[in-house]
């Protein structure tokens, strides 16, 4: 079968998720085998769950079915098919994803599946939610075999005009303006994203981003310091843009690779000049049609590869991944 095809995987399922005070979250499934590993893939702010999958069965989650996984796709609060919608000053923060969404959505696919996703896959915002739930609840670090995040920073540390346009005018100035008269941001009357976004969880994302302590805003859990304790970390496979330097940047992965503190983290670079079809933007690494030539075949191989070192170590031959640093390799 021809891994990038478009026809939609044999299982595909729409789960809700209840939450407290009655809201649902929405939870997308597809797999060609309800037996196989789970992954759970993870949106960031002014997106839902589409980034991963399209309606013509496109998009990595798809492709991750096809090639002998079972993903899992949740919209989060507010997005997509989740209910309600976003809507004018209700309040959500990222402690209220860390300790509510996505614990609700780790618990459902344990219920199916008998057993916690063993990769995780995050796209930007939604790495910093997944690497910051890890620090507050370790234990649920030894159910992971790895993760991969892509286009994913906390701080933004590029800087270039193209990045103060976006993060200070575009993210910070109008965002903030339009969420105090409208009591949340309006992304897709502003074409910002997909989704609209809700005021809190926006200025969680501004403060982190302009370099606050990784430090939660409403209780002071410090995530950094979590981190930095030692406890394991998952390997980890990290994809950067090489062109795109208004939302996210290889500098900005390679800065968040180190917060994160001593791990098997691997970066790969994405560009033209670096072997790649294209210069992907942090969007399109992820709906461009060539990933699924590009980089998604290197990915799955990282996961299998992954999966093979974890079942080797549970059958008592120990290997230990190779720590393969911060270099930068062809996305291929």
């Amino acid at each position: 079968m021809d891994a990038g095809m478009s026809s939609v995987a044999t299982i595909e399922q729409s789960l809700m998720v209840d939450l407290a005070g009655g809201q649902q979250l929405h939870v997308k499934r597809l797999t060609n085998d309800p037996d196989a590993p789970a992954v759970l893939l993870l949106h960031g702010l002014l997106e839902d769950g589409t980034i991963f999958y399209s309606g013509k069965g496109r998009g990595l989650a798809p492709y991750l079915a096809h090639n002998g996984f079972d993903a899992f796709v949740p919209d989060l609060r507010g997005k997509g098919r989740s209910w309600p919608p976003v809507r004018g000053w209700a309040s959500y923060r990222v402690g209220d994803a860390i300790n509510q969404d996505i614990p609700a959505v780790l618990s459902r696919i344990q219920e199916l599946k008998g057993e916690l996703p063993r990769f995780w896959v995050n796209h930007a915002w939604g790495g910093v939610l997944a690497s910051s739930f890890l620090a507050r609840y370790p234990r649920y670090r030894g159910s992971l075999n790895g993760l991969v995040n892509f286009g994913v920073h906390r701080v933004a540390v590029q800087r270039s005009l193209s990045r103060l346009i976006w993060l200070q005018g575009l993210w910070h100035w109008l965002s903030r303006l339009t969420a105090r008269l409208r009591g949340y941001v309006p992304g897709r009357r502003l074409k910002l994203g997909v989704q609209d976004e809700f005021a809190g969880i926006q200025q969680d994302c501004i403060n982190w981003m302009r370099g606050r302590d990784w430090v939660d805003p409403q209780d002071r859990f410090d995530y950094g310091a979590a981190l930095s304790q030692g406890l394991r970390y998952p390997p980890a496979l990290y994809f950067a843009p090489s062109s795109d330097l208004a939302r996210c940047s290889a500098a900005d992965v390679k800065a968040f690779m180190r917060e994160i503190g001593h791990h098997n983290g691997r970066l790969v670079v994405l560009g033209q000049a670096l072997g790649n079809r294209h210069d992907y933007s942090q969007i399109s690494m992820l709906t461009h049609p060539d990933a699924v030539h590009d980089h998604f075949p290197f990915m799955v191989n990282w996961l299998r590869e992954m999966n093979r070192l974890r079942d080797e170590a549970q059958d008592g031959d120990n290997p230990r991944p190779r720590n393969q640093g911060h270099s930068a390799e062809r996305g291929q």
